[in-house]
């Protein structure tokens, strides 16, 4: 059984984070131990997905160039796939190899970002499964089988602006090519659309002959049968998920780096999920937790150190009077200002290194809405009382196991994982009980934000339940 990795920067050992327990009193939480880390070739750096091989080496996804087949301790890798030189040139140009299903030595199932799920066989030769999947969430492979979540527009002729996607967000393709849609949307992909940038949606096969959905941005969690029938839901909020918020005003602000690390950071969404062959299924959970405020528990692990400078939400700023010219740059939180007047306030806006610069009305009204928010945050805290700068924050995963005959039922680790990159995503794949990891950042090539200098890292682990 596969499923992702973890890649990170400075490995260190946190000692004491609580573990928690959902369940009975004689359940216990998971446990991820022996963690090191793995030295990967500077060919592999920019790697945003992972697989292991029966053979024990890693299938590795770029954000660019192609899939690489690498042998942890070994000093070179190899290219397996690209679409380099193919006829899918649209998905050449604009997408690249961050979505791996895996598949057996020789072959790969991959995607990027944008257009196109691609099966890469024995031969060398590449085959599309689905072309018209234009935004690609996340997929995976098992004995030939694929599962894959996103958006697929509509055959031509064009349609209206109101359906210009498929009725389905989810996919089963068989051994043969055949594919059935799985999941209907429930509100036209505009949810999962907007979300797009900040990449919420998973797919894993859990079982031989079951796979897991979920889309991130609409709600639940869903297992489907490779007969394409549903078998059972579940609600994210089971594994102390949240549901996105993000809506379409926000997705050209999500493109921007900082605006997306502080979406995140008000958010708890399913980094990744990964199985083994004995029915036990992994949730890694992130959010971030404010230094100070949590204490530090036992089998936790720290992995990284801030790459880029993080620049949090404005709290509070000194007034700005209407008419004065003089430019004021703020990084307001997405949901200070209401929809209209936010959209409004982009196109007016200019744009000075990435930042929305404002002056005059526009920030004195961006002001006012940062003080607004201000008041809401601190409720009657008395006038003139000192304000402290907000707390430093750090990424943090739980890890939470379920059953795949019933998911309902949970135990959790807390904090099991942690990494003081405030961009930091995680990926983890199993085989058997040996874990990969990657901890790595953005992966779209057009993401409109700078580009960690730093290299995306490998960690191996042993990951199992607690009992």
């Amino acid at each position: 059984m596969k499923t992702a990795s973890i890649c990170a920067f400075t490995l260190c050992a946190v000692a004491a984070t609580q573990s928690t327990v959902a369940q009975g009193l004689d359940v216990l939480p998971p446990v991820l131990e022996a963690l090191r880390p793995l030295d990967a070739p500077a060919l592999i750096g920019s790697a945003a997905d992972v697989r292991w091989q029966s053979d024990g080496s890693l299938q590795v996804g770029l954000r660019q160039d192609g899939v690489y087949v690498w042998r942890p301790g070994a000093g070179g890798s190899e290219l397996l796939a690209t679409l380099a030189g193919t006829t899918y040139r649209r998905a050449g140009r604009y997408g690249n190899y961050s979505r791996l299903g895996g598949g057996p030595a020789g072959s790969v199932v991959f995607a990027g970002d944008l257009f196109g799920v691609y099966r890469q066989q024995h031969d060398g030769r590449v085959t599309a499964l689905k072309t018209n999947l234009e935004i690609v969430g996340d997929l995976d492979e098992h004995n030939g089988w694929t599962v894959a979540v996103g958006l697929s527009r509509q055959a031509e002729p064009t349609p209206g602006p109101d359906d210009i996607w498929e009725p389905h967000i989810a996919w089963m393709f068989d051994t043969e090519g055949g594919v059935q849609g799985l999941l209907p949307t429930r509100d036209g992909g505009a949810a999962l659309d907007a979300c797009y940038p900040v990449e919420l949606s998973l797919a894993r096969f859990v079982a031989d002959d079951l796979a897991l959905v979920i889309p991130g941005a609409e709600p639940g969690a869903f297992l489907y049968g490779k007969d394409g029938l549903l078998r059972g839901t579940v609600d994210v909020g089971t594994f102390s998920a949240s549901r996105p918020d993000c809506g379409p005003q926000q997705k050209p602000l999500l493109y921007k780096e900082e605006f997306r690390h502080a979406w995140l950071n008000r958010h708890r969404v399913i980094d990744e999920v990964a199985a083994n062959d004995e029915g036990d299924v992994f949730f890694f959970v992130r959010h971030v937790e404010e230094r100070g405020s949590v204490g530090v528990t036992a089998r936790s692990t720290g992995i990284g150190r801030p790459a880029v400078g993080q620049r949090g939400d404005v709290d509070r700023t000194d007034a700005v009077e209407a008419g004065e010219h003089t430019p004021t740059a703020l990084a307001l939180g997405l949901d200070s200002l209401p929809a209209g007047e936010l959209e409004a306030l982009l196109k007016e806006a200019a744009s000075e290194g990435g930042l929305i610069v404002l002056d005059g009305d526009r920030a004195a009204r961006v002001v006012a809405a940062a003080k607004a928010q201000t008041a809401r945050r601190e409720g009657s805290r008395p006038s003139g009382s000192p304000v402290f700068p907000a707390a430093s924050v750090r990424v943090c995963w739980d890890l939470v196991h379920a059953r795949v005959q019933d998911l309902s039922g949970v135990s959790t680790a807390a904090c099991a994982v942690k990494s003081d990159m405030p961009d930091a995503r995680l990926r983890v794949d199993l085989s058997g009980d040996r874990a990969v990891l990657l901890v790595r950042g953005a992966t779209r090539l057009a993401s409109g934000g700078v580009t960690r200098p730093a290299p995306s890292e490998f960690f191996e682990a042993r990951l199992r339940a607690g009992s």
